[in-house]
């Protein structure tokens, strides 16, 4: 029985191709992979099977194909960054295939341009929902996005540009390692202003500013407003957030979307994470989805239609959770939510009513936790005359426990 060798082909010129990955194609049988991976070996007697069409059957091909020979999958670039490696190591156990690493585009473009990229942000838009652009950007750090026809060049600009990104240097580049290679040298806004690409492209932008929505609390005024739909408030969203620190990668659990203000604080802040938001209210729902799509967070947000804690059976563990919403069964709610939690994460509990605060000191200690209350009463200034005067919101009890009575893990 043979195996399948996946071999990185390089960013498109047969001159980058590694001489590992040139042996590997040279020994196989069968060779599988896109047309113009192929296109270099028609005619020379060996089948070929084209990449083309639902992945799923390609893959079932694929294994049919290997117990009558090697067969070698030519994937662009490093098939260990970006590709379908993932695809095939959960379908095929590691005695049944092997890799072979390539040069990717995004080294060749580094090597063009004279710079080191190791403290660069990779990121691909391939295939991708154009939102996840935000959550890759960096003050500090330059970002290179792989781009595929619908995630153009022009497009993911306009799309920083309207985040409110301020204009900085970019480059596009445009089938790298090809006879018709293009390197253009622009600027953010005047990319975002249109043009024709190759459907092989990698956007680089420099270091710079951030949008004001990329730092810092959201502030109350920045959010759609719609009817009675509660909204938390910024210090609260941004104490919340802090309490439940860090939340890079984790998963988190929040009952009570509400205009989705605490939703799109701990999704901008999640990471590769995810924010499992549950909501009763159909009007609530659409105001808190409108106001995570424009916080750039919709990729990494899961909106749950029902009610607690019913709504939660479905949804995975998490390390962080808040319950914002209870409909009035805040004993059964945070009970359940409680299940939920990881050993060592933490919960939080938002309450305006002292009854609601008590409820829930009460029930993480029955549940042998050791609750904390913060009373958060915040003032915000606002003009009187040719002075300021201060202007108190509503007060908010904040009541948090570790689970395990653990501390919370960094």
């Amino acid at each position: 029985m043979g195996k399948i060798t996946v071999v990185g082909v390089g960013p498109g010129s047969g001159a980058y191709l590694l001489p590992a990955a040139r042996e590997a194609i040279e020994g196989a049988d069968i060779l599988a992979g896109g047309a113009r991976h192929l296109a270099p070996y028609r005619g020379d007697g060996r089948e070929l099977i084209p990449l083309e069409g639902k992945l799923d059957p390609f893959l079932d091909l694929l294994d049919e194909k290997r117990r009558r020979g090697n067969v070698a999958l030519l994937l662009s670039g490093d098939p260990c960054f970006y590709s379908l490696l993932g695809k095939i190591s959960a379908r095929f156990s590691p005695e049944e295939y092997e890799v072979v690493p390539g040069l990717s585009s995004f080294q060749l473009l580094f090597a063009r341009l004279g710079l080191p990229w190791s403290d660069a942000v990779l990121a691909s838009l391939h295939g991708r929902p154009l939102e996840d652009a935000a959550c890759h950007l960096s003050e500090g750090r330059a970002t290179l996005f792989f781009l595929d026809g619908h995630n153009t060049g022009p497009r993911v600009a306009s799309y920083l540009k309207g985040l409110g990104l301020p204009d900085r240097r970019v480059v596009l580049a445009e089938n790298l390692g090809y006879d018709d290679e293009r390197i253009t040298r622009t600027t953010l806004f005047a990319l975002a202003e249109g043009g024709e690409e190759g459907s092989l492209a990698l956007l680089l932008l420099e270091a710079g500013p951030l949008p004001r929505s990329a730092t810092g609390a959201l502030p109350d005024g920045w959010f759609t407003r719609r009817g009675g739909v509660p909204l938390s408030k910024e210090p609260c969203r941004a104490m919340a957030a802090s309490l439940l620190h860090p939340l890079e990668g984790r998963n988190i659990l929040e009952v009570g979307s509400g205009s989705g203000g605490i939703t799109a604080e701990l999704a901008r802040r999640a990471g590769r994470g995810r924010v499992y938001s549950v909501e009763s209210s159909p009007e609530a729902l659409a105001v808190a989805e409108e106001n995570v799509r424009r916080a750039g967070v919709s990729h990494s947000v899961t909106f749950t239609r029902g009610t607690a804690p019913e709504a939660l059976a479905s949804l995975p563990p998490c390390s962080r959770a808040v319950v914002g919403g209870h409909g009035g069964r805040a004993e059964a709610v945070i009970s359940a939510v409680w299940e939920k939690l990881l050993p060592g994460g933490r919960i939080l509990v938002t309450a305006n009513m002292p009854s609601t605060a008590d409820c829930a000191w009460r029930t993480l200690r029955s549940l042998g936790a050791a609750p904390e209350v913060l009373h958060l009463a915040a003032s915000s200034s606002a003009p009187a005359g040719d002075s300021w005067m201060l202007k108190g919101a509503n007060p908010v009890f904040i009541i948090f426990a570790d689970k395990d009575g653990q501390a919370i893990e960094g």
